[in-house]
């Protein structure tokens, strides 16, 4: 890790141009990650020019997605928050949910099974039939992993913009003709504006938008803890380190 571009650093000196002021309402600890995930998300969102009658997608419920699930809401957007063919978790289910989704669906093997709401013991309850038919305008990919076009493009709109927000080193593999035909668009989206940063950092001000973080000291085990569990894939769902 470059200790330049490094996040874990006492303070940095940078061109003015490039800071922008915080507003009183959001915390040190939440501006971290809406200064990178926050930020991402919201250029995604502006990029595939969202609207608040737009039903986005979300696929991947992580450090990315779990922000893009808070934002598209506060959007006035409907949210899906798409897991892939592994069974999701219970727990990453009621999150989605927590965060705002307004269902959770499997895609893949699995894509007949949809989730509207938690039952009353804390469980996913499966979707009736209405629910399948709800189809995403605004698909943002945040997940590690890519799914199968061939699942995924059933669940779209007519001419859906489709957001690729994750890092990857795979090639992008698309049947052309299904996603010719219905007019969809691919947007690639990493960084953000200064403009999108300002703006983003005000919604999140007027919404009382919350990351979901957990919070590390600033020693050597509270990297160590940090990392091990970033790596492990447990981070729910943005680290920060505080002194």
């Amino acid at each position: 890790m470059s200790l330049r571009l490094s996040p874990v650093l006492d303070y940095r000196i940078i061109d003015a141009e490039f800071a922008y002021r915080i507003p009183e309402a959001i915390s040190s600890v939440d501006a971290g990650p809406f200064m990178c995930a926050g930020a991402s998300v919201y250029e995604a969102l502006d990029a595939a020019g969202t609207k608040p009658s737009d039903r986005v997608g979300v696929v991947g419920v992580g450090g990315l997605g779990h922000m893009a699930i808070l934002f598209a809401k506060a959007m006035g957007c409907g949210v899906t928050a798409l897991f892939s063919s592994k069974r999701p978790s219970a727990q990453k289910v009621q999150d989605a949910f927590a965060l705002g989704a307004d269902e959770a669906r499997c895609i893949g093997d699995r894509i007949d099974e949809v989730y509207t709401t938690p039952d009353s013991s804390g469980e996913a309850g499966e979707g009736d039939v209405l629910s399948r038919e709800r189809k995403i305008n605004v698909l943002l990919i945040c997940s590690n992993q890519l799914a199968d076009w061939f699942d995924i493009l059933p669940l779209l709109d007519r001419m859906a913009r489709v957001v690729l927000m994750s890092i990857q080193t795979e090639p992008l593999n698309i049947p052309y003709m299904p996603f010719i035909l219905p007019g969809h668009r691919i947007i690639s989206s990493t960084e953000a504006s200064k403009r999108n940063h300002i703006e983003m950092l005000n919604l999140a001000a007027r919404n009382n938008i919350k990351p979901w973080v957990e919070k590390f000291p600033m020693t050597e085990q509270g990297l160590a803890d940090a990392f091990d569990k970033l790596e492990n894939g447990q981070m729910r769902y943005r680290g920060v380190l505080e002194w």
